[in-house]
């Protein structure tokens, strides 16, 4: 009884971490996905004694065996699956040059006309780098969502030149709304400027593995220049992981046709 209850615990503390996300108005397939694990494994622990008897009179059965042991294959290569991605996702952080010929920032929410925390860990991180590399010329890459009163792009470049970059080293993208887009335009207009083929992608962490596999994709060489997590962005890790791990299977998807 003490075990159900500390995975009870534990398996609550795991749903609020994809929960309260959504008081921030996040809400994403990420933490969709994640709440109903959570609510699925919740059920099973509260009616774990019904949920084994049932489990047992369907192993009677040849039909049942085949349902049982295909479910249970599928969450084990699931498993294995994420845990694999979550490493790819782990390592492609680490992913650096000592040189890039250009620095794509990745866009997300603008708050009106000004950056989201998001969006302005990701200009700092920027900054950082432009600051100490003046010959590396940066495109923002982000178009105007519905609730956004100018493009993330110009924001970006806006913030950027508030902070001391020279706006001439900033090219806008500000079309694309998604991170295919984003990276297919910004290549688009490297190519035709004819600047090399090693990039360097600013965005969050959790985001770098699937921005650099688009990136290589596209026959680009990318780097990472990961965004500071704070505290609160700690808070928002499993909701995002889940979110990549969705997105990168698309990705994998798209390539296969």
């Amino acid at each position: 009884m003490k075990i159900r209850y500390g995975l009870l615990a534990f398996e609550f503390i795991i749903l609020a971490f994809f929960a309260l996300p959504v008081l921030s108005k996040i809400f994403n397939p990420g933490n969709a996905f994640g709440m109903l694990i959570c609510i699925i494994l919740i059920l099973i622990t509260i009616f774990w004694e019904k949920f084994r008897l049932f489990c047992m009179e369907l192993w009677k059965h040849t039909g049942g065996k085949i349902i049982i042991i295909s479910v249970s294959a599928v969450i084990i290569a699931g498993l294995i699956y994420v845990l694999v991605l979550t490493g790819l996702m782990i390592h492609a952080k680490e992913r650096v040059h000592d040189k890039a010929d250009a620095v794509v920032v990745l866009g997300c929410k603008v708050n009106g006309e000004n950056p989201s925390k998001m969006l302005k860990r990701r200009l700092d991180a920027a900054e950082i780098f432009l600051s100490e590399n003046e010959d590396v010329i940066c495109i923002v890459s982000g178009g105007k969502g519905d609730d956004e009163k100018i493009s993330e792009a110009q924001a970006m470049k806006n913030y950027l030149v508030e902070n001391g970059i020279e706006p001439d080293r900033i090219i806008m993208e500000d079309k694309s709304v998604n991170t295919y887009e984003n990276l297919e335009n910004s290549c688009r207009i490297l190519e035709e400027m004819g600047i090399g083929k090693n990039i360097a992608i600013v965005t969050d962490g959790f985001h770098q593995y699937r921005a650099g596999f688009i990136a290589k994709k596209l026959g680009y060489e990318p780097s990472a220049i990961n965004a500071v997590t704070d505290f609160y962005n700690l808070t928002l890790t499993p909701t995002y992981y889940v979110r990549e791990w969705m997105a990168v299977t698309n990705e994998y998807l798209k390539k296969l046709k």
